[in-house]
C-alpha cells in the first residue's frame, strides 16, 4: 500500500480523474473541494492525496481547511479501511491539522480510533441519487427563481436550516452573503403560494461534470405536510435534466426517514451512506 499526496489540486484531479467520473455522486466533496483550489499549490490545509495499491487507488482524501477532511473509496473495497488507518496515523504523527472527518461508516470507524481525540457526530447523512423523476402530485402554487428582495428571508431560512440540520449557528451575515452569490448565480429556488406567500427553499449550487447537487432544502414548520419541497426539489431535478445533467443528487439526514420516503417517491435511490464527525476543540492538534 502506497500513499501518494500531490502538488496542486490539480493534479489530484487530473490523477484520479477516472475514479473521480466514475463516482462522482459519492465523492463529490472532494471533488468540489479540489476543484475550488485547483490553481493553488498543496500544503496542510489543502492537502490532497490518495492510498494505492498495484497502481489502483484505495483511499482518495482531502484536507480542506476549514472544511473537514473527506475520504473516498471504492464501493466495497475491503483494504480501504487499512488505508484510512495509515492516513489517520500519518496525519497525527505529522502534526496536520483537521477539524473533522466526512466518510462513509467503514471509513470513519477505521480512521477515528487512530487518529485519536474526542470526535462527536453532527450528521449521519445517506447520499441519494435521481436519474428519472417520477412526477409528484401538484401542490396549489408554483416554483420561482429568489430574487435579491428574497435575501431577508433567505438568510432567516438559512439560519433555521442550520440549527435544524446539524445544531450549529453560524453567524447572520456568513449566511446573508452565502445566499447573495447564491441569489446572483440563480440557483435558489421557491416554492410561491398562489397568493404570492413563499413557503419553501431549495438551492443547486454545486455543478459535477456529470450531474447536478441539491441543498438547502428547507420549509418553515408551519408551512409543512403539504408537499411544497418534494415540489421544489422536482422542479430542480426536471430542470437539470432537461439541461443533459445524468442525474441530481442531495445529502439527506438519516435521522429524518419522513424526508428519505419524500424524496424515494421522486425516483431519489440511496446511493451511500456519508457520516459528519466534528473534532472537539480541545482536542485539536
Amino acid at each position: 500500500m502506497k500513499c501518494n499526496l500531490y502538488q496542486t489540486p490539480q493534479d489530484f484531479l487530473e490523477d484520479n480523474r477516472g475514479f473521480l467520473l466514475k463516482y462522482e455522486a459519492a465523492v463529490q466533496l472532494n471533488m468540489g473541494n479540489a476543484q475550488s483550489h485547483s490553481g493553488e499549490a498543496c500544503h496542510p490545509g489543502l492537502l490532497f492525496g490518495r492510498y494505492e495499491e498495484q497502481g489502483e487507488p484505495l483511499l482518495l482524501f482531502g484536507n480542506t481547511l476549514p472544511w473537514n477532511l473527506c475520504l473516498n473509496a471504492v464501493p466495497g473495497e475491503t483494504h480501504a479501511p487499512a488505508a484510512a488507518t495509515e492516513l489517520a496515523k500519518h496525519l497525527k504523527q505529522s502534526g496536520i491539522v483537521i477539524h473533522g472527518l466526512n466518510a462513509r461508516k467503514d471509513l470513519c470507524e477505521a480512521f477515528l480510533p487512530a487518529y485519536g481525540g474526542t470526535f462527536h457526530m453532527r450528521t449521519g447523512m445517506d447520499v441519494m441519487v435521481l436519474e428519472v423523476l417520477i412526477e409528484p402530485p401538484r401542490a396549489p402554487g408554483h416554483v420561482r427563481k429568489a430574487v435579491p428582495a428574497d435575501l431577508g428571508m433567505l438568510t432567516e431560512w438559512g439560519l433555521a436550516f442550520q440549527r435544524e440540520a446539524v445544531h450549529e449557528s453560524p453567524s447572520e451575515k456568513e449566511i446573508q452573503e452565502k445566499f447573495s452569490q447564491y441569489v446572483e448565480k440563480e440557483t435558489v429556488y421557491l416554492f410561491e403560494q398562489p397568493d404570492g406567500t413563499a413557503v419553501s427553499l431549495a438551492a443547486s449550487n454545486r455543478a459535477l461534470p456529470h450531474g447536478a447537487g441539491i441543498s438547502w432544502v428547507y420549509t418553515p414548520p408551519e408551512h409543512r405536510g403539504h408537499g411544497y419541497a418534494q415540489c421544489t426539489v422536482a422542479e430542480i431535478c426536471r430542470e437539470k435534466l432537461a439541461e443533459g445533467k445524468k442525474y441530481c443528487t442531495l445529502f439527506v439526514d438519516k435521522a429524518n426517514p419522513i424526508s428519505n420516503k419524500i424524496y424515494q417517491k421522486i425516483g431519489f435511490q440511496i446511493l451511500e451512506d456519508c457520516f459528519d464527525y466534528k473534532l472537539n476543540e480541545e482536542d485539536g492538534v
